[in-house]
């Protein structure tokens, strides 16, 4: 017996210089594979035949991703609009070069103007709501939201003559801005939901939309509430009922009934969402909670989105 136990003694004196090699080589190569680890999100596509169970499962405890994620995906959206802009000096279409979107009352836009439908696949077994107004954007049976937007000549609005010192948002679905438009880019980044994608992608350039999330843009413009030369009293007549983004009370068809909130609730695990503004002449970003305005806010819930809505026409 006291044979058996010096020789496991020996033998753990000779195989504790390389126990010890091995912690020091894993130490060392700790560092870059946690960073490496950090950065990847892990997100999948939905893929025909699988078994998805978006409603009536547990839920899932809200974390926010880490700073190395946050930088990753800002680095991928900032790059994608620089690239949008230097490849086209006017808009998508080659032609008009202030389209912006907003949203139809019916999911239907009319001749003059073309459609953009989106679906986003939001967290699954989440809680995402809406009410009040919304026009043409709804939830389906699993909670994920479609969203319609017309795409129409951006020139038309103007500021507005609103019942608080106040901004609009409209979607910027093209390259340029006028001259009544915010002089930066909001940016809003939505982390959709990772397990077995099923977003349903849409053009919505200089935006862009994936298997892992939805990047949209918009331009705020301002209103005031005491008239002047250049405001506008009402919103541009496009030939249909519509909406834009923004808490204003006044100008809004039908007052309460005209206004509505909708929101999604992003994924929960490992959450990137990103609201910034990027100056159009530096190119400074600045991050903020919400957009000014509040068309769209994540004041009190970064890892998910309400966007505030209000029928104009």
């Amino acid at each position: 017996m006291k044979s058996h136990i010096m020789k496991c003694w020996l033998f753990s004196l000779l195989l504790l210089p390389a126990l010890m090699l091995t912690q020091a080589c894993q130490e060392d190569v700790t560092p870059t594979s946690s960073l490496t680890k950090s950065i990847e999100k892990i997100e999948t596509a939905y893929k025909e035949g699988e078994t998805k169970i978006e409603i009536g499962g547990p839920t899932e405890v809200e974390t926010m991703a880490s700073p190395e994620i946050m930088e990753a995906v800002e680095a991928k959206l900032l790059a994608y609009q620089r690239n949008f802009e230097s490849r086209y000096g006017e808009s998508g279409d080659f032609s008009e070069p202030y389209w912006v979107g907003v949203i139809p009352l019916n999911d239907a836009c009319p001749a003059g103007t073309s459609k953009i439908k989106f679906k986003m696949d939001n967290q699954d077994n989440g809680s995402s709501t809406k009410s009040g107004w919304t026009g043409s954007w709804y939830y389906d049976n699993n909670g994920n939201s479609w969203h319609p937007l017309c795409k129409v000549y951006g020139g038309a609005f103007t500021l507005m003559t609103l019942n608080t010192p106040t901004q609009y948002l409209v979607a910027r679905l093209s390259n340029n801005k006028t001259s009544v438009m915010e002089p930066r880019v909001w940016n809003i980044y939505i982390d959709n939901e990772d397990d077995g994608n099923l977003n349903v992608v849409a053009d919505v350039s200089p935006g862009f939309m994936n298997n892992d999330g939805t990047h949209l843009q918009f331009w705020a413009i301002a209103g005031k509430n005491t008239p002047g030369v250049s405001q506008a009293a009402e919103f541009p007549d496009l030939g249909f009922a519509y909406g834009v983004f923004g808490t204003f009370t006044s100008p809004v068809v039908g007052g309460a009934g005209g206004m509505g909130t909708f929101k999604t609730d992003d994924e929960n695990k490992n959450n990137a969402n990103q609201l910034y503004s990027v100056d159009w002449s530096t190119n400074v970003k600045t991050p903020a909670s919400f957009v000014q305005g509040k068309g769209v806010d994540r004041t009190n819930d970064p890892g998910n989105t309400t966007f505030n809505i209000r029928r104009v026409r």
